[in-house]
């Protein structure tokens, strides 16, 4: 069996040169760097410095993905299937994306999950947007313009379906982590229960029990996608040509699109920008999706879709609420999308929303 590296540490020149491509199997030296500063919540980030011998060369820095150091975000991967699900990604489907990735290296899994890596490419010259400060108007722009040429290129098409790996939003792991919502919601409600709205936690505490059954409802609805799923700042990278790589796949699922619109919207923004901008941007993706060849998919649907998803993104703050951020920025993040989401939730009037739909 090949060693698979626990964490960056156990990265060593000698196995780099035994599992990169034989064109870059001249390494001499190499020197990490953490990169956890509100990036890698589930796992662990860093940049490795190669130094080549004389008649070798390659790139100068690459990524390294390990598992996450703290055992409850391992927990919450190894039973979700995160880690296997960005293995998979890279191993099998990114030449044929419509959208920038980054290339793989080297990429293994654990017949359990865990240890895994990846080694990929380091995309140079980027800016990054601050998830704390918000993104802006415009470059939220651009990436619902990037996520419509993906969820268009697979919208209900036979190449979806194909992708054996991709579990669909309603896959038993998740259906059953209404348990893991209903185990946290006591925790969830003594830290959070005087900061987010008391109507919407009420709300979630009744959603939690019909959730499986809400994810069978909502994937029989059809309009089903490939969805990047962790749709946030720190996850596209933006080029000087004006290209942008989008990167962390370990959540993608089959759902409705607007899945990623309302991640992004909901915890990307801010509560201000989100209120104010949020109808144009929503028109924008739309407008984006029929030019890319959906049809038969109205702007009323791509609502009620967008605030159902949202229902769920409130829910799985209950369930993301005790996750280490391995640092300050990080924690802050996680602070970020629970605030953030449950405003949204109230701004849209969910408890009342997902009466009107049955549940």
């Amino acid at each position: 069996m090949t060693f698979i590296p626990n964490s960056v540490k156990e990265i060593t020149v000698d196995w780099l040169n035994s599992v990169l491509p034989a064109e870059m199997q001249g390494i001499q030296d190499m020197q990490w760097e953490d990169l956890g500063e509100g990036v890698g919540i589930l796992g662990e980030v860093s940049r490795l410095h190669l130094t080549y011998r004389e008649e070798a060369s390659g790139p100068k820095t690459i990524i390294a993905k390990c598992q996450s150091p703290a055992p409850e975000n391992i927990f919450l991967c190894q039973a979700m299937g995160f880690y296997f699900r960005e293995v998979n990604f890279y191993q099998k489907l990114t030449d044929t994306l419509p959208v920038k990735v980054p290339r793989c290296y080297y990429s293994d899994i654990a017949n359990d999950g865990i240890p895994f890596v990846l080694l990929i490419e380091e995309i140079s010259d980027i800016s990054i947007l601050d998830q704390i400060k918000g993104a802006d108007i415009d470059s939220t722009k651009r990436v619902f313009s990037e996520l419509a040429k993906l969820h268009a290129y697979y919208w209900e098409s036979e190449k979806l379906y194909a992708l054996d790996w991709l579990p669909p939003m309603n896959n038993d792991m998740y259906k059953g982590s209404s348990a893991l919502a209903a185990e946290k919601l006591p925790a969830f409600k003594q830290n959070w229960g005087d900061i987010v709205n008391s109507d919407v936690l009420d709300a979630v505490e009744r959603f939690i029990p019909n959730y499986g059954s809400f994810l069978d409802w909502a994937v029989s609805q059809g309009n089903q996608t490939f969805t990047h799923t962790d749709c946030r700042c720190e996850n596209y990278l933006f080029g000087q040509s004006s290209e942008i790589t989008i990167i962390d796949f370990q959540l993608a699922t089959r759902f409705w699109g607007v899945w990623d619109i309302s991640n992004w919207l909901s915890a990307s923004l801010t509560v201000e920008a989100r209120r104010e901008h949020e109808e144009d941007l929503v028109a924008h993706y739309h407008n984006q999706l029929l030019a890319n060849g959906v049809t038969n998919y109205s702007m009323e649907q791509c609502w009620n879709d967008l605030k159902a998803c949202l229902m769920m993104q409130t829910f799985s703050q209950v369930i993301v609420s005790d996750l280490d951020g391995s640092n300050e920025r990080g924690n802050e993040l996680l602070a970020q999308f629970i605030t953030r989401t449950f405003s949204a939730a109230e701004d849209h009037d969910l408890p009342s929303f997902m009466k009107s739909i049955g549940f």
